[in-house]
């Protein structure tokens, strides 16, 4: 059994319990005891609000910069309020309610952006790369296997699971049928959680699914789906997830987002060192499985064996990427306004923390 040190005590709060201290105007501290090593970090334990989704293996970048004492290192006490989608964060971040938190591009972020939301995306946390194809196109088994499906042009009239409209998931698929010489509404589109892919390909309620780990090795361990595409061959660099910023955050305690950042970026460094080529091959790749998989509830053997999520090392953010998606949300009329996805970027946070980390590879800019 590895063995990993805890650095602190995790504070997870629902919803429910920001709501609260809200209303009465509460702020963390921990308790009187013994000295917390964070306060003698860079930014003097600070407290930052990190909104998390406590079953996402992606998130991971936020459990290990806590457990691996990255945090604690640069002075921070994170505070962790769990979500159940990355939706849900939006607005507590335009409101000030979270300093940081993970979003998916999508329609619905940019719709609240352009209600006046004030967010900033400030660095990469999940990108479409050759071997970390960790949201494959799945297709029902016995349509394979009938070979009543082949290939992406086959689901032309057939039913296609997503996530949620007008979001990232959207465009990969769109970049698939476009492969096969297909249109995105050739298909049939339904809407459901990715943990519900594999029930409905199972029970032959979808053809096919957009899905993430780790229901995408669930599905194929249990015999109802095949990995059809892996959709790092048709968009490259895709920007699947990013780290958000609340306005407030960035703005008035920049020094604190050095400091976050800083932590995020070395935590990512260990991760994809784990998974090199999109194996859990690497060094420590046993231990993180252990740290990861408990705090999002998955068996450690299980997340070895999904396709991990690629992250860049100095948290370069894809702005051709989502350019290209929130072109193919406005032409989809998923989109309510307009809004500069570029003025959106604020690349400062993670060219300072690579800088000061030292640079990996040729970030080409």
């Amino acid at each position: 059994m590895p063995t990993f040190s805890r650095t602190r005590r995790r504070r997870w709060r629902t919803t429910g319990a920001m709501a609260a201290a809200i209303a009465v105007g509460v702020t963390t501290a921990c308790s009187p005891g013994e000295p917390d090593p964070a306060d003698a970090g860079a930014c003097g334990g600070q407290t930052v609000r990190i909104g998390f989704l406590k079953s996402s293996p992606s998130d991971a970048p936020f459990i290990l910069a806590d457990e691996l004492g990255y945090f604690a290192e640069e002075g921070i006490k994170p505070d962790f309020y769990t979500f159940d989608s990355a939706a849900k964060m939006v607005a507590p971040l335009g409101a000030g309610h979270l300093d940081v938190g993970g979003g998916a591009p999508s329609a619905g972020l940019y719709n609240a952006v352009a209600r006046g939301v004030a967010i900033r995306i400030v660095a990469d946390k999940a990108t479409l790369e050759p071997g970390y194809g960790y949201m494959p196109l799945l297709v029902r088994k016995d349509l394979v296997d009938s070979g009543a499906v082949s290939g992406p042009a086959d689901l032309a009239g057939r039913t296609v699971a997503e996530p949620a409209q007008g979001t990232a998931t959207s465009s990969t698929l769109q970049a698939i049928m476009d492969s096969a010489g297909k249109r995105y509404d050739d298909v049939k589109h339904t809407y459901m959680r990715m943990s519900e892919h594999a029930t409905a390909l199972g029970n032959g309620a979808i053809d096919a699914s957009m899905t993430t780990e780790p229901t995408a090795t669930l599905a194929e361990e249990r015999g109802v789906a095949v990995r059809m595409v892996d959709p790092s061959g048709q968009y490259p660099g895709q920007q699947l997830a990013t780290v958000l910023y609340s306005e407030d955050f960035a703005q008035d305690n920049p020094e604190l987002g050095d400091c976050f950042m800083r932590s995020f970026l070395k935590a990512v460094r260990t991760y994809m060192a784990a998974v090199p080529g999109g194996d859990w091959t690497g060094p420590r790749a046993e231990e993180l499985s252990e740290i990861i998989g408990e705090n999002v509830g998955m068996a450690p053997a299980l997340l070895r064996r999904t396709v991990p999520t690629h992250m860049d090392p100095n948290g370069q953010v894809n702005a051709e990427s989502l350019n290209r998606d929130y072109r193919f949300f406005a032409g989809q009329r998923f989109l309510e306004n307009e809004v500069s996805i570029d003025a959106l970027i604020d690349r400062t946070f993670a060219r300072k923390a690579a800088s000061e980390l030292g640079v990996v590879g040729d970030t080409g800019s």
